[in-house]
């Protein structure tokens, strides 16, 4: 663009160098870093511990785990779904308790109706036995024209316990006067209110808040990695064959770089050979080596058993640093950008 174009002045004034610079070393805008091979697993890692398997075990979709950390993972999830069903059950019974609540009131609230009716019914008839009973001589038309003070005067004071208050008499009786004990304390300290103090900029904490309504928690353990439910009985035992060079106890299998083989072929194992399990046998044997020789016959060759498709469970294996592999090998981190 030269400088007497049409939209020489239309250049942004924070460039895209600045926002990259600014991103780099304020934290601001998604962090994207592609992984190299020392940053992903190798094939025969624990996808938990991330440090090669003591006791390794396989599930059936080809994830491998160190038998100790996967027990311990399912152990801790079946612990937390014990309590998560508790919390459940407890809601479960304020709920039937608010329920017998409700219902009791309501049956209070008819039969206090229907006391209210039955003791009105039960003054209109004495009102009516006395008129009958002092007035014989008057007729209806006079009891019609007859002030209502005097029909009051006519009946005997009732006593204050069972006095029935009238329109007119209202504005005769005095409020009762508010005790202590009845009236409210506006601190907000007062007793045990010091300890549940609410924060009101917390809508989940406000005093209107209600507490959230838990659903009912699902009982199955799922796969760390797979998401997939995954059970004990699931777990298949997992034989490597050592390399012939290799010793685990002159030297730590993590220090060594090439420290497994094919069970069958003897070739060496590592990120950028697929291979599989054997059901049957559990040794680990490359997918060529199926290929070429297990599925002619389907006969697993340590054993002797015959084997299905099923049997053959292919290894979820790492990444080489190749893009060609197949692996995601970005790694981005979502921050807060600025517009």
């Amino acid at each position: 663009m030269t400088r007497h174009s049409r939209n020489s002045t239309a250049n942004a004034v924070y460039t895209y160098h600045e926002k990259q610079k600014d991103s780099s070393t304020g934290g601001y805008g998604t962090t994207q870093m592609r992984l190299s091979k020392d940053a992903i697993k190798e094939f025969d890692c624990c996808n938990l511990t991330l440090q090669p398997c003591i006791d390794p075990v396989v599930t059936k979709d080809g994830y491998l785990f160190d038998k100790q950390a996967i027990l311990e993972y399912i152990v801790h999830q079946k612990k937390l779904n014990a309590r998560k069903m508790r919390e459940y059950q407890k809601q479960l019974e304020r709920k039937q308790q608010e329920i017998d609540e409700q219902n009791a009131n309501d049956e209070q609230k008819k039969l206090n109706k229907f006391l209210e009716k039955e003791a009105t019914y039960s003054v209109n008839q004495s009102v009516k036995t006395l008129l009958s009973s002092k007035h014989q001589d008057q007729t209806l038309s006079s009891f019609l024209t007859t002030p209502k003070s005097l029909l009051l005067s006519s009946i005997p004071p009732t006593p204050k316990s069972t006095r029935i208050s009238t329109n007119d008499d209202n504005h005769d009786e005095t409020p009762a006067t508010t005790t202590s004990s009845s009236s409210s304390n506006l601190s907000n300290m007062a007793g045990n209110q010091a300890t549940q103090l609410p924060s009101f900029w917390i809508p989940s904490l406000t005093p209107a808040a209600k507490k959230a309504e838990l659903k009912k928690p699902d009982q199955h353990v799922y796969c760390p990695i797979s998401g997939k439910p995954i059970t004990m009985k699931d777990l298949l035992d997992v034989k490597f064959k050592l390399a012939n060079n290799v010793d685990p106890k002159k030297r730590p299998l993590v220090a060594v770089r090439d420290r497994y083989v094919c069970a069958v072929t003897g070739d060496l194992l590592g990120n950028s050979v697929p291979c599989a399990v054997l059901r049957t046998s559990g040794y680990v044997v490359t997918m060529d080596c199926i290929n070429r020789l297990i599925k002619l016959d389907m006969i697993d060759p340590i054993t002797g058993d015959k084997l299905t498709d099923d049997d053959i469970i292919p290894m979820q294996r790492g990444g080489t640093g190749y893009s060609g592999s197949g692996v995601q090998l970005d790694a981005k981190l979502p921050t807060p950008a600025m517009q």
